[in-house]
Formats: structure tokens, sequence, C-alpha cells
């Protein structure tokens, strides 16, 4: 059985970035892997859903079902989604086998700075609601497989970091 590998974070934490770079590893190996990106993913859906409580949970879970489904058929898979609540994690955990939870930990700062996809600037020009980490919490993971703070290290740091634990637990590298 292949592994799944999940990233998650607050928006702008670097899950979509290291979640490319992890797949290119595993392809310079020839190893199979997919990327399940969480905005990728409600695209494919038309963004059929909205971002309440209840509307994230059932895109992660959907996100799972996937993943476990390539996992169960011998492709290890890289997800990048903030999956922000416990429970969501929680039920992630306890149906997927060979999971591995990474915690991308930033500061609220350094992701304002940035603004990647623009949310932290729509949320303040009242734009968006609902944005994790400001006025929708983000549960910091109770006991994740690894912690990388994506605000002191490089991408090629914290890549480093990912890989050395990926050997570590026996995935497919």
């Amino acid at each position: 059985m292949a592994h799944v590998i999940w990233l998650t974070g607050i928006s702008g934490s670097g899950k979509t970035t290291l979640g490319g770079l992890i797949v290119k590893e595993f392809e310079q190996k020839q190893k199979n892997i997919e990327f399940l990106d969480g905005n990728i993913v409600r695209g494919f859906f038309e963004n059929d859903l909205g971002y309440t409580r209840q509307e994230r949970i059932f895109n992660v879970k959907r996100i799972a079902f996937a993943a476990t489904l390539l996992a169960q058929n011998s492709v290890n898979v890289v997800v990048a989604n903030i999956a922000p609540y416990y429970e969501v994690r929680d039920f992630v955990r306890k149906h997927t086998e060979n999971y591995i939870q990474i915690f991308l930990k930033t500061s609220l700062e350094d992701v304002k700075k940035k603004d990647v996809h623009g949310h932290y600037k729509k949320y303040e020009n009242g734009q968006l609601k609902n944005l994790i980490g400001i006025d929708d919490p983000y549960d910091i993971p109770r006991k994740p497989d690894l912690v990388v703070n994506t605000t002191a290290k490089t991408p090629e740091e914290s890549l480093a970091k990912i890989m050395d634990l990926l050997v570590k637990k026996g995935v497919a590298i």
C-alpha cells in the first residue's frame, strides 16, 4: 500500500509549493505519485461548495476519499489542503492507512505579507468571510508526524526535512 502525505497549514503556508516539490522528488525516482491540491479539487467540482465549517469538512472528506483510493491502488498521494479542524483531520487519520500528516507552521504576519492568493487583502476589504486563521479558527494539529516552520525555512530546507521523514517512514523513495 502506498502513502498519503497530507500537508496542512493556513493559506499561504507553502502547501502547494512543497507539494509540488515532493511530487518532483518522487517523479525523479520514477515512483507513482499524485498531487491533490485543495484549490484544484474545488475547481474541478466547479466551486460547488462554500466556506462554512460543514462545507469545508465535506470538501476535505471527498479529498480524503480520493487519496485513500489512490493509495489502495499503489499510488502515493500528496495532499495540499488546509483541513483546518481537529475533527476532520481525525476523520482522515481514522480512514486512511499509511497517513502522514505534516503541519506547515507559519506566522499570520508572514502569510499576510506574501498573500499568495489575495485572500488576506480581500478579507481586509470586506470581500471575503470565514478566512481560516482570522475569523474561522485553524486548530493547530495535536500530533502531526512532522512540523515544518515555513517562516524560518526556505522551501528547499523544508523539503529536505520532509524527505528525511519520508525516508525514515519507508515511503517508496
